[in-house]
């Protein structure tokens, strides 16, 4: 059988979202919503006096406006120069050299602010390399900070491949510096003490939780098997297939309560993340519900074994989210129980949510809505390997991609948005901004 663990998802299916409240409780606790933290927050109401003054920003490449510019510049500096930011051939998870990138640095500019990495570096053999004005550092020197940045402009934090609190990233192992949102806070209250009244903090974090969490499910159901046939034909009693098929089913249901659990944790950790920012002195503060990784192109083309998302899908974009035999459905339930759990922990707290959970599916549901035509093939060229290196000349030709288009794609790779997808985040934060009284 091909890809046989995933029929037995649906003995997990039982899991209900119910169980995945915060503070270990054996009840069911009351299910919160983005609407229900939102009407109870006891936030600020209005901008604050004088206006915003910095936006500052934590989690991972959907909030990455450039840690990463010294890979792009170490492939193409040959044939493009680095004069600053952004670099045109590359550095952020999108279609590099477009006229707008990431969401976070079109809000920013918005809000007539401006906005960099506060942290610009790649890891060698020999240690960690950053970026200077004088150009790179040797390997293992001290990161310089705020280098490239208008003052006061530094401050966006936000790494690919990071994860809520595991420094471990997608990525890290050949090089992404992966730090973890824990840390990111912690660098920024090392530099500058104390949050203020004129920052806009965004958090948006945890899909390389729940990426890891999925593969894993995966390895541990391989590992569970393989045992079991390995000892039962060493004692001379090879297993049955009917022996196999429940293994298999018993290791399946404990790997996905596992990665349930895990995942939850990990929601735990970041609503922790927000309460000590609050706790430093942050009084605006956004927090991001995940979107369903199930509806990107990485999700419809599941099934995929590895932890981390190819550059571009296996050809087919079949899997059903809605069927629980299909390993899309287990990852659009870990976003859920993320999403769930991070509501849940932030109920009362003196924040704001924004839905990229719905958000997502109203793209995916009415893409003309937002001007999209093709909301399941990447832009991107996947010989990039990566949206980090995919830029305005490498467009997926073969699947129709093309300068001229690039503006109604929703996808430049398998899971990253396109600047036209990046400005509907944008636009959505700004929207959520004046219906919170934070700005007009």
């Amino acid at each position: 059988m091909r890809y046989p663990i995933w029929t037995a998802l649906a003995l997990a299916s039982a899991l209900a979202l119910a169980g995945c409240g915060g503070g270990g409780s054996s009840s069911a606790p009351t299910l919160s919503t983005v609407s229900s933290v939102n009407a109870s927050s006891k936030a600020p109401t209005a901008a604050p006096a004088g206006g915003f003054k910095a936006v500052v920003a934590f989690g991972d490449s959907l909030s990455d406006d450039g840690a990463y510019t010294l890979a792009a510049v170490s492939t193409y500096g040959a044939q493009v120069s680095f004069t600053g930011l952004p670099y045109p051939a590359g550095g952020q998870f999108t279609i590099n050299g477009a006229a707008t990138g990431n969401w976070t640095n079109v809000l920013a500019k918005s809000m007539g602010l401006g906005l960099t990495p506060n942290l610009i570096g790649y890891g060698t053999a020999q240690g960690p390399v950053y970026l200077t004005l004088q150009g790179p550092t040797s390997p293992g020197a001290t990161p310089p900070f705020c280098a490239f940045s208008v003052q006061g402009s530094c401050t966006n934090f936000a790494q690919g491949g990071s994860m809520v609190s595991n420094p471990n990233g997608i990525g890290h192992s050949t090089g992404a510096l992966t730090i973890p949102v824990t840390q990111q806070v912690q660098n920024y209250l090392t530099q500058f003490s104390t949050f203020t009244s004129g920052q806009l903090i965004t958090v948006l974090a945890g899909n390389n939780d729940i990426f890891t969490a999925l593969g894993n499910v995966s390895t541990q159901v391989t590992q569970a098997v393989t045992q079991a046939a390995t000892q039962a034909a060493q004692a001379g009693t090879p297993l049955t297939p009917a022996q196999i098929a429940t293994v298999q089913q018993q290791a399946t249901s404990q790997a996905v309560a596992v990665a349930q659990a895990t995942v939850g944790a990990a929601a735990d950790q970041l609503a922790g993340v927000v309460q000590n920012i609050i706790a430093k002195g942050g009084q605006y503060v956004l927090v991001y519900t995940l979107p369903d990784s199930s509806v990107t192109p990485f999700g419809r083309g599941l099934p995929y074994t590895g932890a981390s998302p190819p550059a571009a899908p296996p050809a087919g974009y079949v899997c059903n989210n809605q069927d629980p035999t299909q390993p899309c459905y287990l990852l659009s339930n870990l976003v859920q129980v993320f999403n769930q759990r991070l509501t849940n922990d932030l109920q009362g707290q003196p924040v704001k949510m924004l839905d990229g959970f719905a958000l997502l599916n109203q793209e995916m549901a009415d893409p003309s809505q937002f001007g999209f035509t093709n909301t399941t093939t990447p832009w991107c060229n996947p010989a990039t390997t990566s949206s980090l290196l995919c830029n305005v000349n490498t467009p997926f030709t073969a699947a129709g991609a093309t300068s001229a288009n690039l503006s109604t794609w929703l996808f430049a790779d398998s899971v990253h948005p396109t600047p036209a997808g990046y400005q509907v985040i944008a636009n959505a934060t700004l929207q959520a901004m004046k219906g919170f009284g934070w700005a007009q």
